[in-house]
C-alpha cells in the first residue's frame, strides 16, 4: 500500500518535505486502519528533478497502522536522505510486509497516554469517514497565516 506527492515545481524547501512526508503517513495510517492492515516496514522513495530516484526502508519497531509511530519511523528515513540542495519533485512512502491487523501484537504498559491516543485516532478516523479526509490533521499541516486569504 503506497501514497504519494508530487510537488507543483522541484522543492527545495526541508520543512516542506517534512509536511509532505507527515500527510502521506497520515493517509497511509488511515488507509491501513480502513483496511484492517497492519505495516511491518515503511520505504521512502525520493523522485528528484532529474528523474532519478533514491530508495530507503526500514523495519518498524513492532508492526502498526499507528500514525505517530509510522511518522517517526518516516521522518527517520527523510532525514537520512541528507536533501540539503535537492530538487525534489516527488516522495513516495509504501508500506510493507502487510499482515491483518488481528495478528498484531502490541506491548502492555502501564502508560495511559498510549491508550488515549490509539483511542483519538481512532474517533478521528470516524470523523474522517463522516466528513471528509481533511476535517482532522495535524497542526503542522494546517494551512500559514496569511496563506490563501485575501487581504
Amino acid at each position: 500500500m503506497s501514497a504519494g506527492h508530487r510537488f507543483d515545481r522541484d522543492e527545495l524547501d526541508a520543512d516542506r518535505h517534512h509536511r509532505a512526508v507527515l500527510g502521506l503517513v497520515q493517509e497511509l495510517g488511515s488507509r491501513l486502519r480502513t483496511s484492517g492492515e497492519i505495516a511491518q516496514a515503511l520505504t521512502l522513495t525520493v523522485t528528484y528533478a532529474d528523474r532519478t530516484q533514491t530508495t530507503r526502508n526500514r523495519s518498524l519497531a513492532e508492526p502498526t497502522a499507528h500514525s505517530p509511530a509510522l511518522a517517526a519511523t518516516a521522518r527517520e528515513l527523510l532525514t537520512g536522505f541528507n536533501l540539503q540542495r535537492a530538487r525534489v519533485r516527488t516522495l513516495t512512502i509504501r508500506a510493507e510486509r502487510l499482515q491483518p491487523a488481528e495478528h498484531a501484537v502490541r506491548q502492555l504498559t502501564f502508560d495511559h497516554a498510549v491508550d488515549k491516543a490509539l483511542l483519538i485516532e481512532a474517533v478521528q478516523d470516524r470523523a474522517r469517514r463522516r466528513y471528509g479526509r481533511d476535517v482532522i490533521k495535524p497542526a503542522r499541516l494546517a494551512p500559514s497565516p496569511g496563506v490563501g486569504t485575501d487581504r
